[in-house]
């Protein structure tokens, strides 16, 4: 599993990647799925439909297969647990993305704050700060969080354990 990790950095995400033109999504995809393993992790704890929340988010917004979003998750979490702060993944992701994508980083956060249908205030603290670092407007950060909060309300994302 760790060489799958190691080729799916060195084909889509390393600077140096021989597909450059792919490597810059990768690396926003990246940047994306870091942060929202920090959401995630705010509380300190692991919940399974946050980490489904991830999964189903970067897979839906990326296009992505299952493999290369588990690749990528795995990535992410290295790469967050390496990094001292998250102004490298808001200040890449800020800087190459439009304002709709940003808003739906956004989104994807909220998704991840809301999964385990528990606001924790460490959580919605990390959202707000993010959509801040991101230049996200107030308006569009509760729309963002409304719209989930209505999919949560008809039963997306429940009994998904793979990450527990």
């Amino acid at each position: 599993m760790l060489e799958a990790i190691k080729h799916f950095y060195a084909d889509h995400i390393s600077p140096t990647s021989a597909t450059s033109q792919v490597s810059p999504q990768r690396r926003l995809q990246l940047a994306t799925a870091a942060l929202l393993l920090e959401v995630a992790q705010a509380d300190n704890e692991r919940h399974s439909v946050e980490f489904q929340a991830i999964h189903e988010g970067i897979r839906e917004v990326f296009n992505l297969t299952d493999e290369d979003t588990i690749a990528l998750i795995e990535l992410a979490d290295r790469e967050a647990h390496e990094t001292t702060d998250n102004f490298e993944f808001t200040n890449l992701i800020d800087e190459q993305y439009d304002y709709a994508e940003k808003c739906q980083v956004v989104e994807l956060l909220w998704r991840v704050c809301l999964a385990d249908t528990e606001m924790d205030r460490y959580e919605e603290h990390l959202v707000r700060k993010i959509a801040g670092l991101l230049h996200v407007e107030h308006k569009d950060f509760i729309a963002a969080k409304l719209r989930v909060q209505r999919r949560y309300s008809r039963g997306y994302y429940r009994d998904f354990d793979r990450y527990e």
